[in-house]
């Protein structure tokens, strides 16, 4: 079995619970080579606990005769990370979003494909036991699709990471935060046509492209299954709550409206996530815990009528890790000829969306 040397780019929450951890578990499959991360604190430290190279600058670290790359630096750097890697013949796997313009994305898919190499978006999701059981189930279904409905309830991550002994920043020089800040404000005017009112700019690039995205991708990936189409961006609300926030997105119905919602919950330590389709004598529902939730598997329910009885399954099809098993699909994908669960046309798709629910929001403000 082929060994991939690795580098990750970015040493953030994802990566010290995650990501770090992970392809350290897989050492038949990964050999973790070096990091980079602009924080001393933070790189010298894991440094010294995996005993790996640590780099300050992502892209000299490129250099360090790796075969692949971790992209986990924040958002606004992903694309131009990728592109480098891509030149340099190495592949990639990104945390999402790709980036936030499908222009960005473009980019990268024209260096995958010039490269010759394999990228693949952490959309782990999708690597869900219960996600790819509902897959199999939906082939089953006949009776048509009336609608989809997403509810997220987020309190953000602390909650659910504390008890891991994470290294923190507290050495980020102020001038390299400007650059990021910066950074994400263009992609962001790009991707929108505008300078967006304040409120659309933090939900289209925080919990549109950090959350609810996971979801509109699971979704596309559903419908898909029943051969049904997703249809366009026809309503958006962002509303500004005391510490927290509402957002909502609706797709036209083309074969079932598509509704979704995200409440920011700062307040409360609870996390739920709920996807639910409904057809004329099925309901399928994922209830997904928080992702940094190690072996608390997502819930899939499967409701049954016949007449006035109801049936109700409750289906646990694995306690593997959807963090874990979309590494071993992405080295599947490169070592092995497997497709590519979650492509950059995928992430591309995505963020077109994302992006037009917000230019909705902005014409209703």
């Amino acid at each position: 079995m082929t060994r991939l040397k690795v580098g990750i780019a970015g040493c953030g929450l994802v990566t010290q619970v995650e990501h770090l951890p992970n392809l350290l578990a897989l050492p038949a499959l990964f050999e973790v080579v070096a990091i980079a991360d602009p924080s001393a604190t933070v790189r010298t430290a894991l440094s010294a606990r995996h005993g790996v190279k640590a780099f300050a600058d992502a892209t000299q670290m490129l250099e360090a005769g790796l075969d692949a790359v971790v992209i986990a630096t924040p958002d606004a750097y992903h694309a131009d990370l990728a592109v480098a890697a891509l030149q340099r013949g190495l592949h990639v796997f990104s945390e999402k979003p790709l980036s936030y313009d499908v222009v960005d994305i473009s980019r990268i898919a024209v260096a995958r494909d010039r490269a010759g190499r394999i990228v693949q978006v952490g959309y782990m999701k999708r690597f869900d036991p219960a996600y790819r059981m509902l897959r199999d189930l939906l082939g089953t279904v006949t009776s048509p699709l009336r609608a989809v409905t997403v509810d997220v309830l987020d309190s953000d991550a602390a909650p659910f990471v504390a008890h891991h002994d994470m290294v923190l920043p507290d050495d980020i020089p102020q001038a390299l935060v400007a650059e990021g800040r910066a950074r994400k404000a263009t992609q962001v005017k790009s991707a929108l046509g505008t300078d967006a009112d304040p409120l659309v700019t933090r939900g289209f690039g925080g919990p549109y492209s950090s959350s609810l995205v996971h979801d509109l991708n699971l979704v596309q990936g559903l419908l898909e299954a029943t051969t049904s189409r997703i249809g366009r961006p026809v309503g958006a609300a962002f509303i500004a709550g005391d510490g927290g926030g509402y957002l909502s997105a609706k797709l036209e119905p083309v074969d079932g409206i598509v509704t979704m919602t995200w409440v920011a919950t700062p307040k409360l330590a609870y996390y739920n996530e709920r996807i639910s389709l409904v057809f004329d004598d099925r309901n399928f529902e994922l209830r997904f815990p928080s992702p940094y939730l190690n072996h608390h598997p997502t819930e899939l329910i499967e409701r049954r009528a016949s007449g006035h009885h109801l049936e109700e399954i409750r289906h646990r099809p694995s306690y593997a890790e959807p963090f874990v098993e979309e590494l071993k699909g992405w080295h599947a994908a490169i070592t092995e000829g497997a497709p590519v669960v979650n492509t950059v046309e995928q992430a591309a798709t995505d963020m077109g969306l994302f992006a037009g629910f917000a230019k909705l929001a902005l014409g209703n403000r």
